[in-house]
């Protein structure tokens, strides 16, 4: 065979084996895999009713309820505790949907006058026994003043105004003689808009803490340069 029938050969050897090898890999680009989203912060506790963050709330008593102004009162005392609720309830609740409160309360001083008359003296007669060596009509003063910024509380108006309009409705025609064993039931759901909203403040110290702890700013720390103490030169 001559060199051109040889380098015929060689050339077709080399596209065989060109033919029978692998065909190259592809390329696999790999995308940047993004991280996964962060997760939401909850929003920030706020006090109920849009309170002040330093209010101060009335303690738990021995049986486990707060200890309200209207805790623990003979039966004279709710009688006229639940005419001061009322009364606030009239002055503080304007409007269409409240103003009936006003006009149930000035009816119900007139329809219960003769017992109410004898609610105040009563208790007026409790209140010098109890403080005896002491001015009791002024202690009982300076109560009713405390027990009506309390009925005044901000932050629970409207359910307050809620409730009293119902009250208001129902004292109206409510015997004189029934007006003891009403008054203990009825100033007991008035007071609860009181304790529900406290017990709702309570709630949100215990989450404002948690809620400070978890998503908060943290606290950081702060390095301090060693400083170095020279030795006093002794003479």
């Amino acid at each position: 065979m001559g060199k051109f029938g040889r380098g015929i050969l060689i050339v077709g050897l080399t596209l065989v084996a060109a033919g029978c090898a692998p065909a190259p890999k592809p390329v696999v680009v790999h995308k940047p895999v993004a991280p996964p989203p962060a997760p939401a912060i909850p929003p920030m506790p706020l006090p109920p009713g849009g309170a002040a963050v330093t209010m101060k709330v009335p303690p738990l008593g021995t049986d486990g309820v707060r200890t309200t102004p209207n805790r623990s009162l003979t039966r004279e005392e709710n009688i006229w505790h639940l005419r001061s609720g009322l009364n606030v309830a009239a002055l503080n609740c304007q409007g269409p949907v409240w103003g009936e409160i006003a006009q149930n309360y000035n009816r119900f001083l007139q329809v219960h006058k003769s017992r109410l008359a004898q609610s105040n003296k009563s208790v007026d007669s409790e209140y010098v026994k109890r403080f005896p060596g002491q001015n009791g009509l002024r202690v009982r003063d300076t109560r009713m003043t405390d027990l009506y910024n309390y009925f005044a509380l901000p932050p629970v108006r409207a359910e307050f105004c809620d409730k009293s309009l119902a009250k208001s409705r129902e004292i109206v025609n409510l015997p004189s003689t029934a007006l003891p064993e009403y008054s203990f039931g009825a100033l007991a759901d008035l007071d609860a808009v009181f304790i529900n909203f406290f017990n709702a403040f309570e709630q949100y110290k215990v989450d404002i803490v948690e809620w400070n702890a978890r998503y908060g700013p943290q606290p950081v720390a702060q390095a301090y340069a060693p400083v170095s103490v020279s030795s006093a030169t002794t003479k």
